[in-house]
């Protein structure tokens, strides 16, 4: 499989909009590495995970052809996750297709409810749909085998984070989470499975404590790499990313923080990065 990280920012991104910190200062300075979109990834050409409102600047930058995403996860409803407006961009009218097809959304049921937006009409249907997907039970998702686990993030939002399956290579896509579930570590300790790839949350990036829930630092994906390992579902062959970045972070800026997560064998995200697995 092939991934790739689009967007690797928090809601602000960096540099955030209206900001004038040092942060962001830099970013604008150094640019490069330094500036980070919303978080969306694309796994072989065909999975996008999330749709938020940088998707159109992303398939440009990119060259990404949208008419073969045939599937998009979406984490949870938080508008730098899923801006559904713009999927009204694929109904009759505003866009001309050479050859009929279907864009699938797959989330929770708060997804779902959310996605209504872009489903107002009938004619949304041959061109958009939506598929509820339930907690711990695993769904086809075209080739991939999709597993929904519990996020800690915003219960209004139907957080999920993502276990996704094909030809023998496994990742897990955790964003946006607290530390994760114990349901999760349940669902490891029963279903064990070796771990290709693991992107974790790292919001405050080297905050050395979490003052509030919902995402995590350097200090909790230390944590949940030593668990995974532990349970066997992940080795020195694992690739483990940090990512999903704000400008309140500690040492954020990325010459700064790779540093650091390298001493702790992580990869630092930057946008436009892909992995080969």
């Amino acid at each position: 499989m092939k991934f790739h990280f689009l967007g690797t920012a928090a809601a602000e991104g960096i540099p955030a909009l209206f900001c004038e910190c040092a942060v962001c200062k830099e970013a604008r300075e150094k640019g490069g590495r330094h500036i980070r979109t919303r978080s969306q990834a694309l796994i072989d050409d065909d999975l996008l995970i999330d749709f938020n409102a940088d998707s159109y600047m992303h398939f440009l930058r990119y060259g990404i052809d949208a008419m073969k995403i045939r599937h998009c996860l979406i984490t949870h409803n938080h508008s730098d996750h899923f801006y559904p407006e713009d999927l009204v961009m694929r109904l009759p009218d505003y866009a001309n297709f050479e050859h009929e097809s279907t864009l699938t959304v797959y989330g929770s049921d708060v997804v779902g409810k959310a996605m209504s937006r872009a489903l107002y009409e009938d004619r949304a249907f041959h061109r958009l749909d939506f598929k509820k997907l339930k907690a711990y039970e695993t769904s086809a998702v075209g080739d991939y085998a999709v597993t929904p686990l519990t996020a800690i993030h915003g219960p209004h939002t139907g957080p999920f984070i993502y276990l996704i399956e094909k030809d023998g290579k496994s990742i897990l896509y955790a964003h946006d989470t607290h530390f994760l579930d114990e349901s999760v570590w349940k669902f490891f300790e029963e279903h064990p499975r070796h771990l290709d790839l693991i992107s974790l949350d790292c919001t405050s990036a080297n905050v050395p404590e979490m003052t509030y829930i919902g995402h995590m630092n350097l200090n909790d994906n230390i944590k949940v790499k030593e668990r995974l390992c532990a349970l066997g579902c992940a080795d020195e062959k694992s690739i483990f990313v940090c990512n999903h970045f704000s400008h309140n972070g500690d040492d954020v800026s990325y010459d700064t923080f790779c540093v650091l997560a390298e001493q702790h064998g992580f990869l630092t995200s930057y946008d436009g990065i892909e992995i080969e697995l």
